[in-house]
């Protein structure tokens, strides 16, 4: 846990309503950056400040916009905020966009708020009184109920020390953001400083970044190195949780990098255009969703059309939730539990929002796959971790320790400590970096051992299959068979025999149609002698394919000692008195040239050259320029 405590205290509020002005009587800063803010008077783009409290935790404040056509910059501004300012004005009260802001601050997930009644000075006591009330009866039932209301001038400063109190409250009450996990930082500017290049500002959700760093830009997974950080305008070597932060990237240009980008640890997050969810729509949404409902999905700072299908309604009426799947037109890069605003496709109005239950999707939701997908996510939403791991697991398998940190919002070595507890109670396997159900080895298994089955009641004088022939034949992870081989040799169900795997027990016998064609092939060997059909032409003759032929003859040199060199087999007897011919010849004479052992055999040198070939593999021979000479093994 880091010892220094940053706040990240967000604006909200109908347009006019007074919130940059507060801003500014708060810190000194004008948030509206732009000439044409400046010029129409009102925020068009988010603004940033920042506040040194009382208790000396640091205060990072976005300004968003309050104008309904800018409603997507206000959103970009307001995920991970501590706590909010929610603003109206005294002489006006609660409008259209105070309920929408309200709506966006609710679906988020945001905690705590303090209600900021601006423009006091021009008001009098009872029509304050009045405002406070329509307010509190407002903020009933969401996280604003109950919140302290402060009211202000920020033109004459009266109730700005009050608010400062309040605020000062909060962030002592406020623990402290968790600096572990993984970097996610998302974009919110991009710009160009003369001199250093493309820099990006954001607030920085969870982990830490260092200068030097190489942090990975996504969706587009373009890998850049940290040139230099800056916390509210001041030069620092690390940023953690919490802060607003600038960073200047080197090696990109402003051009490749958005709002709407996430700056991440390398090699931990995957890009999407689909999430699984828990929506809410809101009860002042004036819509009915059915599947295929078109909207804006806003998710951290990035923005994307799409469509949501229901996973377990038919419809969803206003201040209802239902489960559901929603497919993007672009990529987002969302981690578990991460919050999501929904406005309408048009008019574009904020209609609710939700939880991101399963950030990367195993495939498209289907009517006919409905109990499966509810049966995944009703366990995701209510079942430990355990039961989230491997309710994830039983329809994606294999998952990395590294997947789980995005599927289940964890930190790597949370990831790592799950796994270690969930293979120790057995329920699952490691295969390499992959992690597999216990279900899915046991599968793996009793397939490795029907394959054999099959293949000793389909081919009996066949040794069995290598390994190398069962992963070719199953099709799976090769790490996860080899673990499934090892323990089945392990439990004596197969046993390994020259580097075939079979059965255990299990003996090739001339069985079925091999009781017929071994005897038919054996006699055309031994009738050939020295001179023997090849295996294509063994396969004519006894009219069977090649394959069953060369089965066979595995089987002959394997099981009954015949020699196979290329194309050709050898009998035994064939063989020994080729033996016998070499020890009479090499009694009498030393060297043995090629012409007198084509004589010995009668043979062409087309077969004589092959057979000595194989006498110099076996050691029975050695060739010493043109002729041979007695090998250490005759």
């Amino acid at each position: 846990m880091q010892s220094k405590k940053f706040l990240v205290v967000g604006t909200a509020g109908h347009i006019d309503h007074g919130k940059t002005s507060l801003i500014r009587a708060l810190t000194g800063i004008d948030t509206d950056r732009w000439e044409e803010e400046k010029r129409r008077g009102m925020t068009i783009d988010l603004g940033f400040a920042h506040l040194q409290l009382p208790s000396g935790v640091s205060a990072g404040i976005v300004d968003v916009p309050g104008h309904e056509k800018f409603i997507k910059n206000m959103l970009a501004g307001a995920h991970g905020l501590d706590v909010v300012l929610f603003i109206v004005a005294a002489d006006e009260g609660i409008m259209p966009q105070t309920k929408e802001h309200l709506t966006v601050c609710q679906s988020l997930g945001t905690k705590k708020g303090i209600v900021v009644l601006t423009k006091k000075d021009l008001v009098d006591e009872d029509w304050l009184e009045l405002v406070k009330e329509e307010v509190k009866e407002f903020s009933r039932g969401t996280f604003l109920e109950g919140a302290p209301i402060v009211t202000v001038s920020s033109k004459t400063g009266e109730g700005i020390d009050e608010l400062i109190k309040e605020l000062d409250r909060i962030a002592i009450e406020t623990e402290p953001k968790e600096s572990g996990g993984i970097l996610r930082l998302p974009v919110d500017r991009s710009f160009t400083v003369k001199g250093f290049g493309t820099v990006i500002t954001g607030t920085l959700l969870s982990g830490k970044v260092k200068v030097g760093d190489e942090v990975e830009i996504l969706p587009p997974g373009k890998r850049v190195k940290v040139r230099g950080i800056q916390v509210h305008g001041e030069k620092v070597e690390e940023a953690v949780a919490g802060q607003r932060t600038a960073l200047n990237l080197s090696d990109v240009k402003k051009e490749e990098i958005t709002r709407g980008d996430l700056i991440a640890t390398p090699g931990y997050l995957k890009p999407t255009n689909m999430v699984d969810v828990l929506v809410e729509l809101s009860k002042d949404a004036e819509v009915i969703v059915t599947s295929g409902f078109k909207l804006h999905f806003h998710h951290l700072t990035s923005e994307s059309e799409g469509e949501l299908f229901l996973i377990d309604k038919d419809e969803l009426l206003p201040g209802e939730k239902a489960l559901a799947q929603i497919r993007l037109k672009d990529e987002v890069v969302p981690v578990y539990g991460d919050r999501f605003v929904i406005r309408n496709y048009s008019p574009a109005t904020v209609i609710g929002g939700g939880k991101i239950l399963d950030p990367l999707p195993h495939r498209k939701f289907r009517r006919r796959l409905r109990e499966e997908f509810k049966e995944k996510l009703e366990k995701i939403i209510g079942g430990s971790l355990k039961e989230r791991v491997l309710a994830h697991l039983r329809l994606k398998e294999p998952i990395t320790t590294k997947e789980l940190i995005q599927l289940l919002n964890l930190k790597p070595e949370e990831a790592d400590k799950t796994v270690e507890t969930l293979l120790s109670e057995g329920l699952v396997v490691k295969a390499g970096q992959e992690i597999y159900t216990r279900e899915k080895l046991e599968e793996i298994k009793k397939r490795v051992l029907e394959l054999l089955d099959r293949t000793h009641s389909e081919t009996p004088i066949a040794e069995g299959l290598t390994l190398q022939e069962i992963k070719s034949k199953l099709k799976e992870s090769k790490e996860l068979i080899e673990m499934a081989v090892r323990e089945l040799l392990k439990e004596s169900k197969i046993e390994e025999n020259q580097g075939f795997l079979r059965i255990r027990g299990f003996e090739p016998r001339e069985e079925g149609v091999y009781k017929e064609l071994v005897p038919k092939v054996e006699a055309l060997i031994c009738k050939g002698e020295f001179t023997p059909p090849s295996v294509k032409e063994i396969g004519k003759l006894v009219g069977t394919g090649e394959e069953k032929v060369n089965t066979i003859a595995s089987y002959l040199v394997r099981r009954k000692g015949y020699h196979r060199i290329g194309e050709l087999l050898i009998s035994p007897e064939s063989f020994n008195r080729i033996r016998e011919i070499l020890k009479r010849h090499f009694s009498k004479k030393e060297t043995l040239s090629v012409g007198e052992f084509k004589d010995y055999l009668g043979v062409s040198r087309k077969f004589a050259i092959p057979l000595l070939e194989y006498l110099d593999s076996l050691g029975l021979t050695q060739r010493r320029e043109s002729e041979r000479v007695k090998g250490e093994r005759l």
